[in-house]
């Protein structure tokens, strides 16, 4: 492609978008799992962004901003056919959302759309769209480029709206699946046929080899087996199996659920199980199935009673002096489903499995291939997995095994029965039904009690390790290999039919994203998800799939499988442990991989830059809550010669998936929109110059954004200043202080956090918080900021410096928070405050809160004890205890209360205690001004508004 000379008109993306009406519809899409689009279930990626969203970043950095939104959101199919002629897309999308609480039939009738992800524009209105984008680009569709294309949300998008496109990728289990979703779908002959014919092949080949190690009984098939890792206590020598719980099935019927139950053999020191159907009441019962051998790294002999440090069970793991007990089955028989205990055929056949990979020359050494030492695939060596066979029992491995062989035996017919491109897809598609198998069979793949069903082995961005797992046995007809043959063809059946015309260009890439094979200008639009930091290890997640992609399709694709594992040093992430042993002299570990990572960031967009149009456009999505994150990315988009033109906050994740669930995860994505900056011009700005001029952005997006109602959390709040901020910072580059020295993004972005936070407190906590002493400021608003006890060290320590006190002083002294890894949990009033009904001499010298003291630290620590005196003693010795210390008359001590109900969740046992404070017989004494909201609680609402009435009254 050569150079193309264009004077293009401003862009839709640099005006403001209608990000509420996509980020429900990206809600929508995530909403049901059984419905999402293809490419998110073909095989497993981490943070794959949904079709809304990436539609927006494709076509607003597309059609010029004389489009407006209603245009914007039907090329987007958010198309409603209920709309009435009075509102705008937008309006009706947002309606709907408010009403669907009550709303009891189809989706569809309450929105009056299908889901956006399943159509795009065609025809009349297609053409239309082309129009006004060739219009805007000089006569040409613009060419699109996702240069960090990962799973393929944005290419395939680009691709289907009919834009030449550009992908590539570094890792190359993500590329395999870029060819799957974007390339293979495209070829005009339909496979979908050919690859379940093969794959029923594969699996007659597996079944004959594989049935002496699956026994059944008569008119059963046998579904999955469930395990639990076995060490010998080393106190009574009892074969204990290592059990999180014994749930089989919660939740069945009229009845708990069903669990299996371990009995103690003391002769022969081992344990036998028995199934058993758990009544309501569980705790009551003789057996509580919720209480498992093994907790929080702890196990307890089922014995003797013994508790064995997790210390000494790594050991015993990483030594090998532990083995596997079959627990249980799950079968399916006449239609019905349950569960058994094991039986000896069984155990039999499971020891001939044993047996099978310890003697067989080739599967004694099978992927005898290290497991490097990493940030997250430390996880794994910590519990003895040194090796990715080790990632599987032997009866696992051997079925993997032999399923791989089955392939292989296929795979010269296959290539001489069609042609390259054909073969390639198929082999392509069976190969990644593999991997959907490994997923779902590991030691890893933890049995969940709850549906009832086995997980996969990425629930989350980690190795998670599972004491006790499931095993799907792959052989078992309709079920097993044959689910997973089933699932690839319906998403190659969904993606052939989702797919754009077959003419559309299209270029994938696998490499390094710094130097891609691509002719300067050559690309008009680049829109990328990159690499987020610290937050996902893709490359040494992705060795699970690779080491096994590299024995399915080193012939199929030979450049990509060169290694024994995926390439570390180039990937675009900030990743410790690539420098142990190298960090020293005052540098850390996470201070060298924060430079790498600027540089390899640096480096990629130095390429964008090479190969973007002088009028070309280039946006990004980024999440993370950590300003070191976006402080590293704006450097090395300053460095690469850009400057951010447009951003806009998008809600993108679900609060409840794994990585969020009870931390303050941020919800929602920043589109970064950038231009080639013009470096002809860049004398200095001084930093006290637009200091204030950062501020007044950062408080003015987020004040337009509470007008717009986007309901976020104070959280994506912040980030979403970010934008704009980083936005005044790169229009005045280079930033320099008083001294001449150069000013960091990070200097920006920490006066917009201030000056949000001060416009966030003034308008929803009482404006007395300010005069509420720093340290139990900083916890107020900790709780306030984050909405949850768990968040990163680094921002926590942020906030401490925003409010003038010390992170350390307020873990030692102070005790209102614990570390946890890179993370600090706030601590509530009980581990805070002595016990009033202990002696003074023998209460716990490690809280740090007197309760019979008559002054007190901190404000915080003066609601602690008053908290704890209502706690233990009831409301009239907590109204003589606070009218002793003059709470009534403390301003500091009431705001304090106020805000810990304005910011603590409702089901913190903080906040019923202060709810009952400010309530009844002691809030007569403090006389708070609030407002009957603030107490109510949806299980209480009638009873509080009730008591708030009498209190008002008699004020």
């Amino acid at each position: 492609m050569t150079k193309k000379n264009r004077n293009r008109p401003r862009l839709k993306i640099q005006d403001p978008l209608p990000i509420r009406a996509v980020g429900i519809e990206n809600e929508r899409e995530r909403k049901n799992y059984s419905d999402l689009p293809p490419q998110n279930y073909i095989h497993n990626w981490w943070a794959r962004r949904p079709t809304p969203a990436s539609r927006l970043a494709i076509l607003a950095s597309v059609l010029p901003d004389s489009v407006d939104d209603d245009t914007l959101l039907r090329w987007m199919e958010i198309n409603p056919d209920n709309k009435s002629a009075e509102d705008t897309v937008a309006e009706h999308v947002r309606q709907r959302k408010e009403m669907k609480e009550e709303w009891s039939g189809r989706v569809y009738d309450l929105y009056g759309y299908r889901k956006s992800y399943k159509r795009v524009p065609q025809g009349k209105e297609r053409d239309r769209l082309h129009k006004a984008i060739k219009t805007a680009w000089g006569g040409e569709l613009p060419t699109v480029m996702d240069s960090t294309a990962g799973g393929g949300s944005i290419p395939f998008e680009s691709l289907r709206y009919g834009f030449p496109t550009i992908a590539n990728e570094l890792n190359p289990v993500a590329s395999v699946i870029l060819k799957a979703v974007l390339e293979h779908p495209r070829i005009e002959s339909d496979l979908s046929d050919d690859i379940e014919k093969w794959g029923e092949r594969i699996n007659e080949i597996a079944r004959n080899k594989l049935k002496e190690y699956y026994p059944t009984n008569p008119g059963e098939r046998v579904l999955e087996t469930i395990w639990a890792h076995k060490i010998t206590c080393p106190d009574c020598g009892f074969e204990l199996p290592l059990a999180g719980n014994w749930w089989l099935d919660k939740d069945t019927g009229p009845v708990r659920g069903i669990a299996i139950r371990p009995i103690v053999d003391q002769e022969d020191l081992r344990a036998d199980f028995e199934i058993v159907r758990i009544p309501e009441d569980t705790e009551t019962s003789e057996f509580n199935p919720t209480s498992g051998t093994i907790s929080h790294g702890k196990a307890t002999c089922l014995n003797c009673d013994v508790v064995i440090d997790g210390e000494e069970i790594n050991s015993k793991l990483q030594s090998g002096d532990f083995d596997y007990q079959s627990m249980a089955v799950r079968y399916e028989q006449r239609g019905e489903r349950g569960f058994r205990v094991t039986n000896e055929e069984e155990k039999e056949a499971i020891s001939k499995a044993v047996d099978r990979v310890e003697n067989d020359p080739d599967l004694s050494t099978f992927l005898a291939t290290e497991i490097p030492d990493g940030e997250k695939t430390s996880e794994p060596r910590r519990r003895g997995i040194f090796e990715w066979r080790d990632m599987f029992s032997p009866r696992q491995l051997l079925a993997h095994y032999t399923y791989w062989q089955a392939f292989e035996e296929s795979k010269s017919e296959i290539q001489s029965s069609y042609s390259d491109v054909e073969a390639e897809a198929i082999l392509t598609f069976l190969a990644i039904g593999s991997d959907k198998a490994l997923d779902y069979n590991s030691r890893m793949s933890a049995w969940d009690a709850s549906r009832p069903k086995i997980g996969h082995t990425f629930a989350g961005s980690d190795f998670a390790f599972a004491w006790d797992f499931a095993e799907s046995h792959l052989i078992t007809e309709d079920h097993g290999y044959q689910w997973v043959l089933d699932s690839i063809v319906e998403v190659y059946e969904e993606l052939k039919e989702l797919s754009g015309e077959p003419e559309t260009p299209l270029q994938i890439f696998q490499g390094d994203a710094a130097n891609l094979s691509l002719e300067d200008e050559s690309v008009d639009v680049v829109v990328l998800d990159p690499p987020y930091y610290s937050s996902i290890m893709y490359a040494e997640l992705s060795d699970f799939f690779y080491v096994w992609l590299k024995k399915y399709l080193d012939d199929i694709y030979p450049t990509w499988f060169l290694d024994d594992v995926t390439d570390k040093e180039s990937e675009a992430v900030a990743n410790p442990s690539l420098f142990e042993g190298i960090a020293g002299e005052g540098t850390s570990k996470k201070e060298l991989a924060r430079q790498k990572y600027e540089s390899r960031m640096t480096d990629m967009f130095d390429e964008i830059h090479r190969t973007l149009a002088d009028d070309g456009v280039f946006t990004m999505m980024f999440t993370h809550k950590e300003t070191e994150a976006w402080d590293t990315l704006t450097t090395g988009l300053i460095e690469a010669g850009f400057a951010i033109s447009a951003t806009h906050p998008i809600s993108t994740e679900t609060p409840d998936r794994v990585q969020q669930q009870g931390r303050n995860s941020a919800e929602s994505t920043i589109l970064l929109t950038s231009e080639k900056r013009d470096k002809q011009d860049e004398s200095a700005s001084l930093w006290d110059d637009i200091r204030k001029e950062t501020k007044n952005a950062a408080v003015e997006r987020v004040h337009s954004l509470e007008e717009r109602d986007v309901d976020f959390t104070k959280v994506d709040l912040i980030l979403a200043s970010f934008g704009p901020t980083l936005q005044v910072f790169t229009e005045n580059y280079p930033v320099v202080n008083s001294q001449g020295e150069e000013v960091r993004p990070e200097a920006a972005l920490d006066e917009a956090r201030e000056a949000v936070l001060d416009y966030l407190t003034e308008k929803y906590l009482n404006k007395e918080v300010r005069d509420v002493d720093q340290d139990s400021r900083w916890y107020l608003l900790s709780w306030f900021v984050f909405g949850a006890k768990k968040f990163p060290f680094d921002e926590a320590n942020r906030l401490a410096i925003g409010v003038g006190t010390d992170i350390a002083k307020l873990k030692d002294e102070r005790r209102m928070w614990r570390k946890s890894q890179d993370n600090i949990i706030l601590r509530p009033h009980g581990d805070r405050v002595q016990s009033i009904n202990k002696d003074p001499d023998t209460r716990s010298g490690r809280k740090p809160v007197n309760p019979d003291s008559l002054s007190f630290s901190t404000d915080l620590d003066k609601v602690h004890a008053a908290m704890h005196i209502y706690d233990v003693r009831g409301a009239t010795e907590a109204w003589n205890w606070m009218s002793d210390r003059n709470c009534d008359s403390d301003p500091a001590f009431k705001a304090t209360l106020e805000a810990l109900l304005r910011v603590l969740p409702q089901n913190h046992g903080d906040w019923e205690l202060a709810r009952n404070l400010a309530a009844g017989e002691t809030g007569e004494l403090l006389n708070l001004d609030l407002n009957a909201e603030i107490f109510e609680k949806d299980d209480e609402r009638e009873e509080i508004q009730g008591t708030l009435k009498d209190f008002s009254s008699s004020r």
